[in-house]
């Protein structure tokens, strides 16, 4: 919530700087070099505003971002160390199953036996 909450912030004093030298400069008679340039001029002004006084929300987003990129990290090495869990499971039950029938060797080991056959 505090990223979009920053996001908006950003939005409304661009548009709000880019509105005001439009219009202050008398821009609109320029036509659409007047519109591009007042967004240049607003992004410049917008960015330093927010850079100056909104640095308390920047920080507070760039954590909560920080912390949701940490979480889906963990929960994707959690799911690969599931698969890897999976995977002995399967090995093991492979395993009893060759004993069982009495071929012995292990599932993980490439037996020539069988590539021969």
């Amino acid at each position: 919530m505090k990223v979009f909450l920053y996001f908006v912030l950003r939005t409304v004093v661009f548009v709000a700087a880019a509105c005001l030298v439009y219009f202050l400069f008398d821009w609109s008679r320029w036509g659409m070099i007047g519109a591009i340039l007042s967004a240049v001029v607003g992004a410049v002004v917008a960015f330093a505003v927010g850079y100056l006084l909104l640095d308390r929300q920047r920080r507070a987003a760039a954590t909560e971002f920080g912390n949701a990129v940490e979480a889906r990290k963990a929960a994707k090495e959690h799911k690969a160390t599931q698969a890897e869990l999976d995977a002995d499971v399967e090995d093991n039950f492979q395993d009893t199953l060759r004993a069982q029938a009495g071929l012995g060797a292990d599932a993980r080991t490439r037996n020539l036996a069988d590539d021969e056959a």
